[in-house]
């Protein structure tokens, strides 16, 4: 096991992560890879915060397969601690994997706390695939405070991936004010209609009403 993945790490530095990656999940998906147990779990924790990002995010992605609860814990300190945005970004798509209440939170607070940009913006989008209705008052608060065009857009964009309806996202080309407004506007529908969405499965109903 450690050889294996200690030849995926070497073939990540020849020829990049994805690669490598994708590698290594086909051989635990295939069965070549034996159940995870704390040990294996401590180690990818390990290799987690390695100094190579390479090495790390290949860790990350690995940890994000596997069933101990300590490796839910292990991407959170990663997501939270570590200071290359790279390597958190992929701790934010591996926590999104595992749809723990755990997870949910390490991505809730990074949506709105992360300092990096391209970290918020991932962690929108993963909250809005593995979340549920309930995060749209997040991501409209951090949409409220978002001053980068792009995850502007992308919060808008999670807001509506959650609510299943299509929100028109705010233009880049847009003034900071006009973006302002926007998101503004598209922030209270989606919270009229989240709070629609929840008073109708409280009285039992299993659609989605009408925006």
């Amino acid at each position: 096991m450690k050889r294996l993945a200690i030849g995926l790490v070497s073939v990540a530095l020849l020829v990049g992560a994805g690669w490598a990656v994708t590698m290594l999940m086909g051989a635990r998906k295939s069965g070549n890879l034996p159940p995870t147990d704390g040990r294996e779990v401590a180690e990818k924790a390990r290799l987690a915060h390695s100094p190579d990002a390479l090495t790390a995010i290949v860790a990350i992605t690995a940890l994000g397969r596997m069933a101990p609860s300590g490796a839910c814990d292990a991407l959170r300190e990663v997501a939270t601690t570590d200071q290359r945005p790279e390597v958190r970004k992929a701790a934010v798509v591996s926590l999104a994997q595992r749809k723990e209440p755990e997870a949910l939170d390490a991505l809730r607070e990074m949506v709105t706390r992360d300092t990096a940009p391209e970290v918020r913006g991932e962690a929108a989008m993963e909250l809005a695939r593995a979340g549920t209705p309930d995060d749209v008052r997040i991501l409209v608060t951090a949409a409220g405070r978002e001053t980068d065009p792009q995850v502007a857009r992308k919060l808008v964009l999670a807001m509506g991936h959650l609510l299943g309806v299509k929100f028109s996202p705010p233009d880049p080309k847009m003034t900071p004010e006009q973006r302002r407004q926007q998101v503004e506007r598209t922030g209270k529908a989606a919270m009229e209609l989240a709070d629609k969405m929840k008073n109708h499965r409280a009285v039992g109903g299993g659609k989605h009403p009408s925006p």
